[in-house]
């Protein structure tokens, strides 16, 4: 009866013990899988903040740097900045140096656009201002979640390796068209064409 009684409470003790190891189990992945959701749920909702150059809105010689959010929260505490900066700084790359460096907050689905580089014979006899056609551009910022790191991202200039860029079309010229109507003529060709830049 002895012998009965110790086995019987042996098997009680060992099914406890693997009960309780089961529920550990079950709570560990429980917890595992809330973390997860969590981290998902982070990812999901958080500032994706992306720098890209583009040709220019101001004409076919120049390019403009374009910040985005296209996350589903506001970027926070947003800095930029560029590892090749000229040795003398004209108005151009001074807008650009007070722009990257001033934190702010770029909401959702925004973005941020501003001259980069002009080419051209400019009246003080140089050809070019604003920054270089290479190098990196890096970006910090946080979220509004209070547990989420902060992020970095870089981005690199490739304005000489993108390939050929599409310029929207004019038009065809007014020939024979005099007065007003060449005038309101220049002003459709101009419509289309800026309608055609904000689309690049």
């Amino acid at each position: 009866m002895a012998v009965a009684a110790w086995r019987t409470a042996k098997h009680t003790l060992d099914a406890s013990r693997r009960a309780s190891e089961a529920a550990t189990a079950s709570a560990e992945a429980a917890k595992a899988a809330n973390e997860q959701a969590r981290l998902d749920s982070i990812e999901q909702t958080r500032p994706y903040v992306y720098v890209e150059i583009l040709p220019g809105l101001s004409g076919q010689t120049t390019y403009d740097v374009r910040i985005t959010n296209s996350g589903r929260s506001a970027a926070r505490e947003l800095t930029i900045s560029y590892d090749s900066w000229p040795g003398e700084m004209d108005d151009v790359s001074r807008a650009i140096r007070d722009l990257f460096a001033t934190p702010r907050t770029l909401p959702p689905a925004c973005s941020i656009r501003s001259l980069w580089r002009l080419e051209g014979n400019f009246d003080d006899g140089t050809t070019v201002a604003g920054l270089g056609k290479d190098g990196t551009i890096t970006v910090r910022y946080t979220s509004c979640d209070p547990s989420s790191p902060g992020y970095v991202d870089s981005f690199g200039v490739t304005i000489e390796n993108s390939g050929l860029w599409p310029i929207p079309e004019a038009g065809p010229n007014p020939d024979g068209v005099r007065g007003d109507a060449l005038k309101f003529y220049r002003l459709g060709q101009a419509l289309v064409r800026r309608v055609g830049e904000l689309a690049r």
